[in-house]
């Protein structure tokens, strides 16, 4: 259980579908930090860590689980060899 500064409106759970990781976040956002549990494909666990949460401050609502597929490692751009065409 993450230590909160104050108390959320919502927390909000995303899943990555590539990795298999779920993320579960607040807002506002500077009431807690994100966190993430691994291996939780159909956000089953951050939902139930979500609603427990949830439950102990009044207003506070759920948002998701809303699912998305992340990109592999990004490929960087390859440099252009200076110089030119030989001559």
């Amino acid at each position: 259980m993450p230590a909160f500064t104050g108390a959320p409106q919502k927390v909000f759970i995303s899943v990555d579908e590539r990795t298999g990781r779920s993320t579960v976040s607040f807002w506002p956002a500077d009431v807690g930090t994100p966190f993430q549990i691994e291996d939780d494909r159909k956000g089953d666990s951050a939902l139930v860590e979500a609603r427990s949460i949830a439950s102990r401050y009044p207003g506070c609502t759920v948002d998701g689980p809303h699912f998305h597929t992340s990109k592999e490692g990004a490929r960087r751009p390859r440099r252009r060899q200076q110089g030119g065409q030989p001559g």
